[in-house]
């Protein structure tokens, strides 16, 4: 059985995953800093991992705040992980991010130019350049918006529902984006392991949802009316999954978004 190593053991996609395949997969946690390489390598030869998963790295929010942290542990953390496990054939997973793009009318494929608009996305991409340049063995999942029962903060239902819930301004554009369900990329991560998927995919729902629509029906649920503005703008981000399709990969989507 090959064993699985996870990072980020903490976060949502990680925990999910670990959840839902501990008992068909060999999955080990390092549940360390992953800053601290050291203690990383160390780990890896230890527990003899066949495979790496990266899930850790600070969020979106976290990297605008501190850029400079961001850049250390969203880039300098891959790029060590990368120049270690390049001669030990350990295929490794990188949890990549939508932010990588930029908005677009059309749906989004793999060949679409990457133009990131903040520091979490030009760091995940070029983080991705560099596992490019020196694996041969990698599976890069870019990612749309996840969601979910139970979403810590930093996604957007939870921020949303927060801001609902305490009456706080949100302001947004008239934007449409991609929700996926954590339980479809957990999914996705286990077919690609089945599959051994080599390269780069979009990880999304295919399906394009009004953000300020969702915000009002949250609000009917919640029984509490939104403090909303909807700027002009028109903006959006959604995936094109005909490569995921064709490798046999159908995302299951709900008829209606739960949180």
């Amino acid at each position: 059985m090959k064993i699985i190593c996870l990072d980020g053991f903490n976060s949502y996609l990680a925990k999910n995953f670990y959840d839902k395949y501990k008992k068909k997969y060999k999955v080990i946690k390092f549940k360390s800093d992953i800053n601290n390489t050291n203690e990383l390598k160390n780990f890896i030869l230890k527990k003899k991992i066949d495979i790496y998963i990266r899930f850790a790295g600070l969020s979106r929010s976290s990297c605008k705040i501190n850029p400079t942290r961001c850049h250390y542990t969203n880039f300098i953390a891959n790029q060590k992980l990368v120049n270690f496990i390049k001669l030990k054939k350990i295929k490794l997973i990188f949890m990549s991010s939508s932010h990588v793009y930029s908005h677009s009318n059309k749906k989004i494929s793999e060949k679409f130019n990457t133009n990131p608009n903040n520091n979490y996305g030009r760091f995940k991409l070029k983080s991705e350049n560099y596992i490019k340049k020196y694996l041969d063995d990698y599976l890069i999942m870019r990612i749309f918006n996840v969601y979910g029962k139970d979403q810590p903060r930093g996604y957007f239902f939870s921020d949303i529902k927060e801001k609902i819930r305490n009456k706080k301004k949100i302001i947004i554009n008239n934007s449409y984006r991609d929700f996926i369900h954590v339980n479809e990329v957990s999914r996705f991560i286990n077919f690609a392991l089945y599959k051994k998927l080599n390269g780069i995919f979009n990880v999304g729902s295919g399906k394009s949802y009004k953000l300020s629509s969702i915000i009002k029906m949250m609000s009917v649920k919640m029984k509490i009316k939104p403090n909303l503005l909807i700027k002009k703008k028109i903006d959006k981000l959604v995936s094109d999954n005909t490569i995921i399709k064709n490798k046999g990969f159908i995302v299951k989507n709900e008829k209606n978004l739960s949180y």
